[in-house]
């Protein structure tokens, strides 16, 4: 599939792996649409920087926190370059939390951003995509979904329902539309981890190091181009699911 002008939405798009999935998606000169809750100055950054170079991308912000408010959304993304053809859900939060002490709020929390929000999306931009035309959904999930550990139930909760409403939006939304999900091991150290911590964990998967945001978006581009592939995961996460 060649995306050149092809208009693409990326949720969280202006940092972490959402930045590294828009500057690779904008070399490949798709239009760009790049969504933030909070981060208005790294999506601001990140849109200059993508129209100097010549890219065309544009800017939506969106609290996903907020079920009403995430509807106008695609709404929104699709007044810059026309219908949305490839929705990137890559936005999310990860909070600590044993099961014993995750209290309503954080768990309402990370179901809303990490899932609730995808779900809506992936309705809104079946809706918005014109009829018999192809559509390419990803959502970024986790490789935790294989083998939950305790420390954080409200996020392994929200990926694996996602994962679950990967699989089932997959059939549902066929032919048209292909769904597929990729699972990031250690790539980045969560916000609240320490240094030394993440390395740790990366230096025991199989491959023995952490990998990049970049193993992330090639994954996304593969996934773009795929034209017989759907309900599909892509694990990036230096084997980390093997153990």
């Amino acid at each position: 599939m060649d995306i050149s002008g092809v208009p693409v939405l990326v949720t969280g798009g202006g940092k972490r792996i959402g930045k590294a999935c828009v500057e690779a998606l904008a070399q490949s000169h798709a239009s760009v649409v790049i969504h933030y809750g909070s981060s208005k100055k790294e999506a601001e950054f990140l849109l200059t920087k993508i129209r100097k170079e010549g890219g065309k991308a544009a800017m939506v912000q969106g609290d996903l926190a907020n079920p009403d408010e995430v509807g106008s959304i695609m709404q929104q993304a699709g007044q810059f370059f026309g219908p949305v053809q490839i929705l990137l859900n890559s936005a999310a939060i990860f909070k600590p939390g044993l099961f014993k002490n995750t209290d309503l709020t954080q768990w309402h929390e990370h179901l809303n951003i990490n899932l609730t929000a995808p779900f809506i999306l992936m309705q809104e931009f079946a809706a918005q995509l014109p009829p018999k035309t192809p559509g390419k959904i990803i959502n970024i999930i986790d490789q935790r979904i294989k083998r939950p550990r305790p420390g954080h139930i409200a996020y392994n909760t929200a990926k694996s329902g996602l994962w679950t409403l990967t699989q089932i939006a997959a059939q549902e939304m066929a032919p048209w539309i292909q769904v597929n999900a990729i699972a990031p091991g250690p790539i980045l150290p969560a916000p609240d981890q320490p240094v030394a911590s993440f390395e740790k964990v990366a230096k025991a998967t199989p491959l023995g190091r952490p990998g990049s945001t970049d193993d992330i978006a090639q994954a996304v581009i593969f996934l773009i181009k795929q034209e017989y592939t759907t309900g599909e995961i892509i694990r990036v996460d230096g084997g980390e699911h093997l153990q």
